[in-house]
């Protein structure tokens, strides 16, 4: 018998929400880096990963956990190599994504990261996870068009405090236009990825409208296993190019405490999110483990982002919080 706590409703949507604030978190990380390579930290953020997962899905699996997988694989294999693969595709797009997090800012990269993942995930999710009776076309629709309104607002405020900067003189952007072209095909790049993580979700798990695939610990436990496959060929081979693997192995932990932390809340709020998708469906929890994209607003106004910018900026903001808490509630009470 696998581990699966009884879940309410309400405590399902509450491990959404939660994994949603620590996905919207561990990216602050970024901010205390320096000039370490970002291809160590993302290769220490998915060891502690894997460390951390296995561990957890050994003690409350025992051997459960290999038998289920055996099981499974035994009854349709593709729900074992799907799951592996969409692991090693969605890092790949991460790891473009943290590029462009550490070029331009959380705020003005969030929210074209946010609308990829609002259509792309929403859309996987329904179709290949199959949607619960209790949640209608016509309010997924709704709360994806408030989730997407929200990205909008996102985008509106970041521009109009581009032109403030612009006509205050006073621009603090550090990076150049070629810089922010560049940034946004790397982004649209690593959208080819976006869907990976919903389709493992969708596919791979066991879930209420999902009745072939993996249990919770066992589907984690293998999803794991892709993404650090994933980090050593996005990160491994680039560290080994530019000869940076030293830098790396003597690291003392002071720098290595970032990829750590970052690594536990990344997929202790995985975790989290794929019991709430057991319960709920991948088509309900999907739109809630967006608002992280809240979250990742909310420490960028705290670490200064939009220091100084006008009433209007943070109207627009404030518009955009809105959105979200009525896109996530939408299919919420469904």
């Amino acid at each position: 018998m696998n581990f699966q706590p009884e879940l309410t409703t309400g405590a399902a949507v509450m491990m959404s929400l939660t994994a949603a604030f620590l996905w919207g978190t561990w990216f602050i990380s970024l901010k205390y880096l320096k000039d370490y390579p970002i291809d160590g930290f993302y290769l220490t953020l998915f060891a502690t990963s894997l460390i951390f997962v296995w561990g957890v899905a050994g003690i409350l699996e025992g051997p459960n956990l290999w038998t289920h997988i055996q099981s499974v694989w035994a009854q349709d294999p593709s729900r074992v190599w799907i799951t592996l693969l969409c692991g090693m595709l969605y890092v790949f797009g991460m790891r473009l994504s943290l590029v462009v997090l550490s070029k331009i800012g959380l705020l003005l990269a969030q929210p074209i990261q946010a609308s990829i993942n609002i259509l792309a995930g929403t859309a996987v999710s329904a179709l290949v996870g199959g949607m619960p009776e209790t949640l209608s076309v016509g309010r997924l629709a709704a709360s994806t068009l408030f989730l997407l309104a929200a990205v909008g607002a996102s985008m509106t405020a970041g521009n109009w405090k581009a032109r403030d900067q612009q006509a205050e003189n006073r621009s603090t952007v550090q990076f150049t236009p070629s810089e922010l072209w560049k940034s946004l095909g790397l982004m649209a790049v690593a959208a080819a990825f976006t869907p990976s993580y919903t389709m493992a979700l969708s596919y791979g798990l066991k879930s209420v409208t999902q009745p072939a695939g993996l249990a919770v610990l066992p589907f984690m436990a293998l999803l794991a296993s892709g993404a650090f496959v994933g980090a050593l060929l996005s990160s491994g081979i680039p560290l080994t190019v530019r000869k940076e693997w030293g830098r790396v192995l003597r690291a003392p932990f002071s720098v290595h405490k970032f990829g750590m932390l970052s690594g536990l809340a990344h997929y202790g709020g995985n975790i989290l999110h794929t019991f709430g998708t057991a319960f709920l469906s991948a088509a309900i929890s999907w739109p809630l483990g967006v608002t992280a994209n809240l979250w990742t607003q909310l420490w960028g106004l705290a670490y200064g982002e939009f220091r100084g910018a006008s009433r209007r900026v943070y109207a627009a903001l404030a518009g955009a919080i809105l959105f979200y808490l009525i896109g996530a509630y939408l299919v919420a009470v469904s």
